[in-house]
């Protein structure tokens, strides 16, 4: 009942800030004099007016797509870079068929629509986005491709034959062109071999993984060590962020943190409550999966037009990624260890209150990655606050 409560309360948050977002960065009119000031109201209201007539049913159905492809099989933070780019292409499709929205990376400024009307609008935008989707899906996922390239199939071949529908097509190929583009730069995120120290504090690699961890990860490695130097899709910088640092391993703060953490954090710990486990299992879930899933069940409660389902969801899914960059920026400039090093060395870290447990097993996976900032619940906050 606790975590259907925080669930809901997340979902409003969510909503209200992303659409709060959506409305600021509506394109504005200039006002040059009244009567030209006017004519573009009209056209405003007009094509709102179509807008709100086109349904959220193709931008759903193409992010569910997304999830179901690559839903726990990737890095998390890979995994949420998809998730990424191709909200973002999609977004950016729809507003270059009609502008609504400013765009990411495919700009609409003098964009005409005006053959555009309630009775074709699904056409285009449905061919817009799509294709879109199915471009950017097959270049970041290629194990999907197949299925993608079925699913575009299977929508345009749907839509009547018609210049609309073949420019639609256009625009979803020069929206994904433009987003691999913009991200030209980028580079791969990947797992890289680590050379750390032992110092009491200082993240460790040298325990052996879960057998079962998804994806596998080679021994002595950490992942993604420069992501926090990624540009960021909508943050200042990695380190915008970074404004705590870690407890001192002789502080009251810390000794509190490794008992709780080895008494409740175990494979066999008899303390721990059946909720608490929930609530564990709840916070490693990726994040850019639960949350394109909670923002689906607000388009689909709130019956979001597509041009505000596909806002929605680009803009949490775009925070989502930065939340990850500067998630990892933390961790490799702290660079501190995991509860299951610490608390291993627990008799051997210089600090006398603490006690060492050598067999102490985390119940869930320790990631291959330093331990500050947690990575889970930046990513889920920065939506709302980012927004």
């Amino acid at each position: 009942m606790v975590m259907k409560t925080k669930l809901k309360f997340l979902g409003v948050v969510l909503l209200v800030c992303s659409l709060g977002a959506c409305e600021k960065d509506e394109l504005e009119i200039v006002d040059l004099d009244r009567s030209a000031s006017a004519d573009l109201k009209a056209v405003k209201n007009y094509n709102n007016g179509m807008i709100k007539s086109y349904s959220n049913e193709t931008v759903l159905t193409w992010n569910e797509f997304l999830s179901n492809s690559i839903d726990n099989s990737l890095p998390q933070p890979f995994e949420a870079k998809i998730y990424a780019m191709v909200t973002l292409a999609m977004h950016d499709a729809l507003n270059n068929v009609v502008p609504k929205y400013e765009t990411y990376a495919l700009d609409n400024i003098g964009v005409d629509a005006g053959d555009i009307s309630k009775k074709n609008i699904h056409s285009i935008a449905d061919a817009a986005v799509s294709q879109a989707a199915r471009d950017m899906i097959a270049v970041l996922y290629p194990d999907a491709q197949a299925a993608a390239d079925d699913l575009l199939t299977s929508i345009l071949s749907g839509i009547e034959d018609s210049e609309l529908k073949t420019r639609g097509i256009l625009i979803g190929q020069d929206a994904a062109a433009a987003m691999f583009e913009k991200r030209a730069n980028d580079f791969p995120l990947r797992f890289e071999t680590f050379v750390g120290t032992t110092e009491p504090g200082d993240y460790q690699s040298n325990w052996p993984p879960f057998i079962n961890a998804t994806p596998m990860w080679p021994a002595n490695a950490v992942y993604a060590p420069t992501l926090g130097d990624l540009t960021p899709f909508g943050a200042l910088s990695g380190d915008q962020f970074r404004n705590e640092t870690p407890n001192a391993l002789n502080s009251a703060a810390y000794l509190a943190d490794y008992n709780e953490v080895k008494s409740l954090g175990c494979t066999t710990c008899p303390l721990r409550t059946a909720e608490q486990t929930e609530i564990g299992a709840f916070w490693i879930e990726s994040t850019a999966s639960s949350m394109n899933r909670v923002a689906r069940t607000l388009v689909a409660q709130e019956d979001l037009d597509g041009w505000e389902a596909a806002r929605l969801i680009a803009l949490v899914e775009m925070a989502v990624m930065d939340g990850y960059i500067a998630s990892f920026e933390g961790k490799y400039y702290f660079n501190f260890w995991r509860p299951i090093s610490a608390i291993r060395a627990g008799d051997m870290d210089g600090i006398d209150q603490t006690e060492g447990d050598l067999e102490w097993t985390s119940n869930f996976t320790t990631p291959p990655t330093p331990n500050f900032h947690q990575h889970m619940p930046i990513p889920v906050l920065l939506p709302p606050q980012f927004l």
